[in-house]
């Protein structure tokens, strides 16, 4: 039985990279992706196009240099309110699915991370304009 409510976009897509530095040179300068924040000096948000962002994040294992950690870290879903994050979050515990972290509250908004079968997560947030 499906959801009776969608996310009503894609919002981004987080990467885990090996080193951030180069990373944000690529994005930025090569692929010309507007910086539209960071945060702290692990983690810069894109804009690339409608709306949409990718994040970048480096990875914990970037203190070795024998380290090669790099993946997609997780998807995030828009939902249309802090409300209907409650709900799906409701939804997925009655069907058994993996709740990693949430619902929660953050600054603007409300968050909740699952995995799919594969361990794959995802996340359906609500942030306020």
């Amino acid at each position: 039985m499906a959801m009776n409510f969608k996310p009503s976009g894609l919002n981004h897509i987080t990467i885990r990279v090996n080193r951030i530095d180069a990373s944000k040179e690529f994005y930025g300068d090569v692929l010309g992706f507007e910086l539209v924040k960071t945060m702290g000096q692990s983690m810069a948000v894109y804009d690339v196009g409608n709306g949409d962002t990718l994040v970048i994040v480096e990875a914990e294992t970037s203190y070795d240099p024998t380290s090669r950690d790099f993946r997609v870290d997780h998807f995030g879903f828009y939902m249309d309110s802090a409300k209907q994050v409650d709900e799906v979050a409701e939804y997925f515990r009655k069907h058994e699915i993996t709740i990693i972290s949430g619902p929660a509250n953050r600054k603007k908004g409300r968050f909740l991370f699952v995995a799919d079968p594969d361990g794959n997560m995802l996340e359906f947030f609500y942030e306020e304009k």
